[in-house]
């Protein structure tokens, strides 16, 4: 929220995105999964932890986890179709008990990995100072600056609808089940199912937009990358026209030596960046194995009776005419669907940015000869790419999980 600046983008396309980020940087805080002191609508330079926020989140944990048991029983015992063979009773299962475990785990990986959360935000905001300075040219600074484009706002803006989305089968149970109005407890149950639910999205949610933060950086990383290996270039055809006067052969060489340097520091925050994503990856790898194995089951579930309701012969012998289509559960599939995709996606386009880095970094250094180039630039470009090698292979294999 920080970085993003109003001229960039029309304000009305500001707006919705700018809302979005505040509801869910609120939500987070208000389900105990982000525990940040300081605030400031102009940018913020350091995260720092929050005491009271940190009590939060360890108070949700022990509501969540205390809670939980009570609301399945209290579930089970009001469903009477969970109660009729065993493949309801496990549907139950996929529904609440899984659910309820996914949000415990949640809370507690977010309540005792705070430290290391508001770490790699952090990282993140010092790598994009350091990267900025780095930036020489006064278009590629506004570049990086202008976070408000319209694939980001759009990302945001179609994640906190998939959010929305995603509440409509239990907003549909409260409205039409009569047993809601009877029983008190029972309504609280169905409504705390829908936080632990939400819990698991938000979640996801912030590793959504740390990873598009992220790519976002290693884009323009990639950019000025491509800059220097061009001034390179550039620098080392005049060397070669300039034939042999000292003085001409000496510029050359000053400015190679300075673009090695660039060329270095440029190289060392995209490893600060590499080392980001695998944290990032790391600590959100869980919930994305949970995520990942709740939306297939749950859209399986709802298509199969989507389909027994329409077009089963039993439901025609029984009721004489087919219901018609459960609109609320085409919503809720379509939600659940769509935040699967915002985890997917981010995941592998950000894989792709660091593999662009390598082949960018492997053409630059096909482009020079090691007998011409000075040995700065030289031993830069042949030291950087194999590590950069190696690095992306640990990356590889902590986000195959995603």
């Amino acid at each position: 929220l920080g970085y993003i600046r109003i001229t960039a983008m029309p304000r009305w396309l500001q707006l919705p995105g700018m809302s979005a980020l505040g509801i869910l940087y609120s939500l987070t805080r208000v389900f105990g999964l982000m525990a940040t002191a300081n605030w400031s609508p102009r940018g913020i330079k350091r995260v720092r932890q929050s005491l009271y926020l940190r009590i939060h989140g360890c108070v949700m944990l022990i509501f969540v986890g205390c809670f939980s048991p009570f609301a399945f029983w209290c579930i089970f015992q009001r469903m009477a179709f969970l109660r009729q063979n065993r493949i309801l009773l496990m549907i139950g299962f996929n529904r609440y008990v899984l659910l309820l475990v996914c949000a415990f785990m949640t809370l507690w990986i977010h309540c005792f990995k705070q430290a290391e959360i508001i770490g790699c935000l952090n990282r993140l905001l010092k790598c994009r100072r350091r990267l900025r300075r780095l930036m020489h040219t006064r278009k590629l600074k506004d570049s990086m600056d202008c976070l408000a484009t319209k694939g980001h706002l759009l990302e945001v803006v179609v994640l906190l609808s998939s959010y929305l989305l995603s509440m409509a089968q239990p907003i549909q149970i409260l409205k039409d089940d009569p047993e809601v109005r009877r029983n008190f407890m029972y309504a609280c149950s169905l409504v705390f199912v829908s936080v632990c639910q939400a819990i698991l999205q938000l979640s996801l949610g912030m590793y959504t937009m740390a990873i598009l933060f992220l790519g976002h950086l290693v884009r323009h990383s990639n950019l000025l990358l491509a800059k220097i290996l061009a001034d390179a270039e550039h620098i080392f055809e005049s060397s070669q026209k300039a034939g042999f006067w000292p003085n001409r052969q000496e510029l050359y060489k000053g400015q190679q030596k300075w673009l090695a340097l660039e060329l270095w520091r440029l190289l060392h925050v995209h490893h600060q960046l590499l080392k980001l994503h695998r944290s990032i990856c790391s600590l959100c790898a869980v919930q994305a194995v949970c995520f990942l194995g709740f939306v297939p089951l749950e859209c399986t579930i709802h298509l199969f009776f989507t389909y027994f309701m329409k077009y089963s012969k039993f439901i025609l012998r029984k009721y004489g005419r087919s219901f018609p289509l459960n609109y609320f559960a085409i919503a809720f599939l379509v939600g659940l669907f769509t935040n699967l995709l915002l985890v997917i996606l981010p995941t592998y386009y950000s894989e792709r940015r660091f593999n662009c880095t390598r082949e960018i970094i492997k053409g630059g250094g096909l482009a020079f000869p090691s007998r011409i180039t000075v040995k700065q630039l030289r031993h830069t470009m042949h030291f950087h790419p194999g590590s950069l090698l190696s690095n992306s292979g640990t990356l590889c294999t902590s986000t195959a999980c995603i």
